[in-house]
């Protein structure tokens, strides 16, 4: 199974994602242009992260599985 879920600057209130997951997740902060400014893995026993970047209309929040990480269950993930 993959997944893989984006979510734009709108969608943000707090610049924090809620993750409900059983598999560590790859969380990318990008540009336009693709570059990466912001980059981290979660972990299942952690809920609450927060984006310390700066979201601007420029930039979208790409969450995606950690290659080799077999997923059972969807994870849910939330902007907040």
């Amino acid at each position: 199974m993959q997944f893989a879920t984006t979510f734009l600057p709108a969608d943000f209130s707090q610049n924090k994602l809620k993750v409900l997951s059983l598999v560590k997740l790859l969380v990318q902060i990008k540009n336009n242009d693709d570059k990466i400014i912001e980059e981290f893995e979660t972990v299942p026993s952690e809920k609450v992260y927060k984006i310390n970047s700066e979201l601007i209309p420029t930039t979208r929040v790409e969450v995606t599985v950690v290659p080799g990480e077999v997923i059972e269950f969807y994870p849910v993930v939330t902007a907040l």
